[in-house]
């Protein structure tokens, strides 16, 4: 964590955030909770925790994130056809019931 949070414009303290988009993985930042529109008097505090990523570390950073996703999908899909599984066999033995 850091040492000093920083104090928004309205005066909150600055909440620290991860992105995973692809333009900065895993890189953090300070906002404000009140940050974006869907508050009626939205902040605009926005600050950079980390320095620039290097040209490399984005390369490994976007490889393990789609990697992560990769197994993400794969093991919803798993779910979904154990569940399938589930309900085929609970109907079989309830009809031969």
């Amino acid at each position: 964590m850091p040492e000093v949070i920083p104090v928004c414009y309205c005066g909150n303290l600055a909440k620290l955030n991860t992105s995973w988009s692809n333009d900065n993985p895993g890189m953090r930042f300070f906002r404000c909770k009140k940050f974006g529109n869907r508050f009626r008097k939205p902040c605009q505090f926005f600050s950079w925790f980390d320095p620039p990523l290097t040209p490399h570390s984005r390369i490994v950073l976007l490889g393990l994130l789609k990697k992560v996703r990769t197994l993400e999908g794969a093991r919803k899909r798993e779910r979904r056809t154990w569940l399938l599984v589930l309900v085929i066999v609970t109907v079989l033995l309830f009809l031969k019931a």
